[in-house]
């Protein structure tokens, strides 16, 4: 089939490259960034995003870019993913959306699914906004994709949502039915209010869980307990299990925190209070202050020179959006304190574009040069390969601040390290590794 994608972002490059190699449909992807599609056009990949640019190059005989929907040749199906960030307010941000949506408005044949993330209350609307007299070749098709793995969630999924109209036409279905027809995964067929409600309390949920981990970690650290210990045996019950049970200094990105603020509002215009997803993001804008004050306080009042190991909000994505490491970065620069950062996949210019002040290593064993602490904040696997007993020699005081739990304790203290975690007891060196 031909298939439009519209939005060449996280979501519709990921759609976009996967309808192409997977199935074999011939795809359009229509994006309005000149920079994003200059890069295209190079066969270069805009987003960091592993799998992506090998299977981009593999189907790009199947793909064409373009820069407007006017230049679209007739498709069978077109896909809207266009970002919806919230705004200052707290409100979604849909000026994407309805321009799209005024675009296909000449054209009320055209079966159009939309993948963007729809706010509770606005999939009912979708026919009026495109001047159509109901749904009949509309649906939405909520994405579940996460960043750093896009590529294998859409090939291998855990559910298919179809959001449909009581109008959606079985030949509408069909041609849903015959683009997912490779992929193996639980086809759930839903109206468009119950599959937007699935998409924002599917993230919710899961930022719930990753909050109450990490307060469960602070109270941990109060009481001189390993969480490692606490949530090892809590997990054992079938009730509960395992995973997302990992502490950190909290989540970002440009689901979760924005989930969280579209549940609240979406709660608010029924007069409910959404206790529960405010306090969610409460503790996790909490929890990143905790830890920046944990390493505050064993820092000289201004001029320590802090390494800083990865910048984009969780690994193998280079996207800063809501990072609690960029949020760590800020806070130190504004205590009067050096940071010298290094990540895999951000370019220098875009982290010194997000943390202005900032110094940029070539490589991570860079940031520990002369470095009176070092914080960990993004769980980059080579990070947990650091040579530590060289890490140490380079730093001028060896204080380590492991964020993400990528480093063993007991590994850092034998190599003359401080070592502090979160929800896990303060380490010291012994006299014979530290360095005098």
């Amino acid at each position: 089939m031909h298939i439009a994608v519209i939005g060449a972002g996280y979501v519709g490059l990921v759609t976009g490259v996967s309808l192409a190699s997977i199935g074999r449909h011939h795809v359009t992807l229509v994006e309005t960034s000149p920079s994003r599609l200059e890069e295209l056009r190079r066969g270069v990949m805009p987003i960091e995003e592993p799998d992506l640019a090998a299977a981009f190059a593999d189907a790009a005989d199947r793909i064409t870019i373009v820069d407007s929907l006017a230049k679209v040749e007739r498709p069978d199906l077109v896909f809207v993913c266009v970002a919806t960030p919230i705004t200052d307010a707290g409100e979604p941000d849909l000026t994407q959306l309805r321009s799209v949506l005024d675009d296909l408005t000449p054209s009320p044949d055209l079966h159009v699914s939309i993948r963007s993330t729809l706010p509770p209350g606005l999939s009912g609307r979708l026919p009026s906004l495109m001047g159509r007299a109901n749904g009949e070749r509309l649906s939405t098709n909520p994405e579940f994709l996460r960043q750093g793995s896009a590529m294998a969630d859409y090939a291998h999924p855990s559910r298919i949502v179809i959001g449909r109209f009581d109008e959606t036409s079985a030949e509408h279905l069909e041609l849903l039915d015959r683009l997912f027809g490779p992929i193996e995964a639980p086809r759930i067929h839903v109206g468009v209010a119950a599959a937007e409600l699935i998409k924002n309390v599917a993230n919710g949920f899961l930022a719930l869980k990753l909050s109450f981990v990490n307060e469960v970690a602070a109270l941990s650290e109060e009481y001189g307990v390993e969480v490692v210990e606490v949530l090892s045996g809590i997990a054992l019950d079938p009730r509960i299990g395992s995973a997302y049970m990992r502490p950190g200094i909290g989540f970002g990105g440009s689901c979760l925190p924005k989930e969280l603020q579209v549940l609240a509002s979406a709660g608010r215009r029924q007069g409910l209070p959404m206790h529960v997803a405010r306090a969610v993001a409460q503790v996790n804008l909490e929890q990143q202050d905790r830890f920046v004050r944990r390493i505050l306080a064993e820092l000289p009042a201004h001029g320590a020179r802090v390494g800083l190991l990865g910048l984009s909000f969780k690994a193998d994505t280079d996207d800063l959006r809501g990072s609690p490491a960029i949020h760590v970065a800020r806070r130190l620069l504004e205590a009067g304190h050096e940071v010298r950062a290094f990540d895999p996949a951000v370019r220098p210019d875009r982290a010194r574009e997000a943390v202005p002040g900032i110094e940029i290593a070539a490589n991570a064993m860079g940031v520990f040069d002369v470095a009176d602490a070092v914080v960990i904040a993004t769980e980059w696997p080579e990070f947990a390969e650091i040579d530590l007993p060289a890490a140490r020699d380079a730093m001028r005081q060896a204080k380590l601040f492991d964020g993400r739990g990528l480093i063993r304790p007991a590994d850092a203290v034998a190599a003359g390290l401080a070592y502090r975690g979160v929800g896990r007891r303060s380490l010291e060196p012994s006299a014979t590794t530290a360095r005098a």
